[in-house]
């Protein structure tokens, strides 16, 4: 994943117009993280560990939050990330993807916007999108996220009158909907467990989705994801078992 943001993140600024800008928002998100996960951690087992996840956190804020923000913007996104994951959790697990969150509450704190810029490369996208999805068995999640999105939307565009226009376009051109749901989705620790629950997971969040987008269109993506992650551990508690009644086998949850 970190190979694959970074990537991303270089393609982006040198081919698609953002230039060495958008690359140093990402050093200053990645140096944030970096540093106080490290110490963070350093804190809590005496132990100096390189934090991975910390610099995948700052690759993705980097690459979300629009361009030639003041600088401060991308350092308390940092900062909200980071302590999200250590301080939201249960069952010793995180709640919020930490990014994601970061991104969403300096959104709505400071007015600004998240270009996801990083997804550009469309193709790149996919690709690696792909193999990562592959590499963690959460195509079930992914595919989920993506049937239930572009069905319903579908639906509500004929019921208007529009026709498929849109959503066309977005089938060829949504980078951003595929980075969405093959890179931030898939975040290991903040969906469901089994495979059941997340595809109930990924239809869950592509309905905030699509209610977002007509609500509160600005902060659509970022804020179905920090919803969803509040049902995974409800989620996590519904049982599908199997048992025997009169010879036959019903299913209960």
């Amino acid at each position: 994943m970190i190979f694959f943001l970074a990537v991303l993140s270089l393609v982006s600024s040198v081919f698609y117009g953002f230039g060495f800008k958008a690359l140093l928002q990402v050093l200053i998100s990645i140096t944030t993280t970096v540093t106080l996960d490290l110490f963070i951690e350093y804190f809590k087992s005496k132990t100096w560990l390189f934090p991975q996840s910390a610099l995948i956190s700052g690759l993705f804020i980097g690459g979300l939050l629009t361009q030639n923000l003041q600088w401060y913007i991308y350092v308390i996104a940092g900062i909200v990330a980071v302590l999200s994951k250590h301080l939201i959790k249960i069952q010793q697990k995180h709640i919020f993807n930490p990014a994601n969150l970061g991104v969403l509450l300096v959104s709505i704190i400071f007015g600004v916007s998240h270009t996801w810029w990083i997804s550009s490369p469309l193709i790149l996208v996919l690709i690696f999108g792909i193999l990562a999805v592959w590499k963690l068995r959460r195509l079930d999640l992914t595919i989920s996220f993506l049937i239930s999105y572009y069905f319903i939307s579908s639906i509500i565009e004929l019921a208007q009158g529009t026709g498929y226009r849109e959503i066309y376009f977005t089938i060829i051109n949504g980078g951003v909907i595929y980075f969405f749901s093959m890179y931030m989705l898939i975040e290991p620790k903040t969906h469901p467990n089994t495979r059941k629950q997340r595809i109930i997971y990924g239809v869950l969040v592509s309905l905030f989705f699509i209610g977002f987008h007509f609500w509160i269109p600005r902060h659509d993506l970022p804020l179905a994801l920090a919803v969803g992650n509040v049902s995974a551990p409800i989620l996590n508690r519904l049982k599908f078992e199997f048992r025997k009644t009169e010879g036959k086998r019903d299913t209960i949850l």
